[in-house]
């Protein structure tokens, strides 16, 4: 029996599932290499493809007005200028993350944060943005951090 547990925003959700799918998921994940989380992630990013559902990331409005970007969630506001909206971008992909390079890591980051006040902060599994304006941290799954990520792109453009 399928049961759906809704914890809050950016909180874990519970999903009951037969044992019989969990284990096809395994199987799944195990053949490429991934895990269930990363699995279901890459049903919903083709199901976006299709068509089926937009590609904005639910509760996270991204609006550019010309100059600028401004994200709104619950609790958090940011704008940053159009420009910077690519290195935003980047950083919640997570490829300033992962650099090899911690020079230019350490420019990304001091750039935005000296531009718009958005800072960024790794934290466990996600990321956290940081609001200028209020000091409020809103978290996100890595995963989900890389659509907002997206989402930030489409604005830039």
């Amino acid at each position: 029996m399928e049961g759906i547990n809704n914890q809050g925003p950016n909180m874990p959700t519970h999903i009951s599932l037969p044992n019989e799918r969990v284990e096809q998921l395994r199987m799944i994940a195990k053949a490429k290499n991934t895990t269930i989380p990363e699995v279901i992630a890459g049903f919903v990013r083709a199901e976006i493809e299709k068509g089926t559902i937009p590609a904005a990331v639910p509760g996270i409005d991204v609006a550019s007005d010309g100059p600028t970007i401004t994200i709104k969630a619950k609790g958090f506001e940011a704008t940053l200028p159009m420009n910077e909206g690519p290195t935003l971008a980047d950083l919640l992909k997570g490829s300033a993350m992962s650099t090899s390079d911690p020079e230019r890591k350490k420019r990304w980051l001091e750039g935005l944060a000296a531009l718009s006040g958005v800072k960024l902060k790794r934290a466990g599994n996600g990321v956290k943005l940081v609001s200028p304006l209020t000091g409020r941290e809103f978290p996100l799954n890595l995963d989900v951090a890389a659509d907002l990520a997206d989402q930030i792109d489409r604005a830039s453009k």
